[in-house]
């Protein structure tokens, strides 16, 4: 099923729910960054996109986008505005081949994220990498798994 908002209208939707829900930092003018599209994987259907919010200082929030409703999920405030938002695809493919150095044939990673030991956050999806002999997830952190576990906390 395709998205039913776009990632402009994603970001638009953040800022807004962002605003109402944490008081303004002390660093100006807030806006949203880029929306990064996340694809459940513990459902047959479903995505949401995480849109940064951020000011002159840095990163202020991420706010969690429904691809279909455009309501917020979830969303977190930023203590330190140096942070980082989410790990590049080029760095995440790069941490896979480092780890799997006799894969092949690496696909375009893409985020995406269930409920797991390896990323409990909806916030912090995993790096999906496929290859020609099967996939490995990447965390945020770079860490490189070749399946995830069924447990896990989350929704």
């Amino acid at each position: 099923m395709p998205d039913a908002i776009s990632p402009d209208q994603a970001g638009r939707a953040a800022l807004e729910a962002f605003r109402g829900r944490h008081a303004g930092p002390a660093g100006g003018e807030l806006h949203a960054g880029e929306a990064a599209r996340v694809v459940r994987l513990d459902r047959t259907e479903g995505a949401y996109f995480l849109v940064p919010i951020r000011d002159a200082a840095g990163l202020r929030g991420i706010v969690q986008i429904d691809a279909q409703t455009g309501r917020e999920e979830t969303s977190a405030l930023i203590k330190d505005p140096t942070s980082g938002f989410l790990l590049s695809d080029a760095d995440a493919r790069g941490a896979a081949q480092r780890a799997r150095p006799q894969a092949r044939d690496w696909a375009e990673p893409y985020l995406g994220w269930r409920p797991s030991r390896e990323s409990f956050n909806s916030l912090r999806p995993l790096w999906v990498v496929r290859h020609g002999s099967g996939v490995v997830y990447v965390d945020q952190g770079g860490r490189v798994f070749d399946e995830l576990s069924l447990s896990g906390r989350g929704g």
